[in-house]
Parts: C-alpha cells; sequence; structure tokens
C-alpha cells in the first residue's frame, strides 16, 4: 500500500501525539491512586480525632456533674448531618414560615 508524505507524516505526528496523551494518562492515574490512598489515611485521621473529640466532650460532662451537679449539654461532632440543609430556606424571611406573621398584636 503507498502512502503520500504528507499523509504518512501527518500519522506520524498522531501517533506520537497519543503515545504522549497515554504516558500523561498513565502519569495521572498513578497520582489519582496516590491521593485516594492519602484520602483514605486522613479520612481514618479525621475519624479517630472527632471520636477523641466526644469522648472528651462526655467526660467533661460527667465531671461537671460530679464535681458541681451540673447537667451541661454536650456538643458531638458527626460525620454527617441528620438533616439535609435546605438552601432556599436560607433567605427565606422568618414572617413567611409564621402563618400569621409577626404583627399579631
Amino acid at each position: 500500500m503507498w502512502l503520500s508524505p504528507k499523509i504518512f507524516s501527518v500519522l506520524e505526528v498522531a501517533k506520537e501525539r497519543v503515545d504522549s496523551l497515554r504516558e500523561e494518562l498513565a502519569a495521572v492515574r498513578a497520582e489519582r491512586d496516590v491521593l485516594k490512598t492519602q484520602y483514605a489515611t486522613l479520612q481514618n485521621s479525621f475519624d479517630w480525632v472527632r471520636m477523641q473529640i466526644n469522648q472528651l466532650q462526655a467526660e467533661n460532662k460527667a465531671l461537671m456533674n460530679r464535681a458541681y451537679g451540673i447537667q451541661v449539654p454536650v456538643p458531638e461532632l458527626v460525620t454527617k448531618a441528620d438533616k439535609q440543609f435546605n438552601l432556599q430556606n436560607l433567605f427565606t424571611d422568618e414572617r413567611d414560615l409564621d402563618p400569621n406573621g409577626w404583627d399579631n398584636n
């Protein structure tokens, strides 16, 4: 099969480009794998710190109760909120939420 030199040079450039893109893809995949591992490690560390803080808060509450007889609320760090935050309610006027409005003297 005969190819003109122009077509052959275009195909040669395309092959070089494909090879370089494959090398870049391999590098990006390797970086992605490293980042996945780092994320998992950081998530485990965060979970450990969260549990330690929650434990310290509970111990602090028990000590306050034992020493002074005071019941204090204990904040707790959680991984996910139980209730989804609705961004639409962020800018809602409270008068809109109250059926009687604020002018109920």
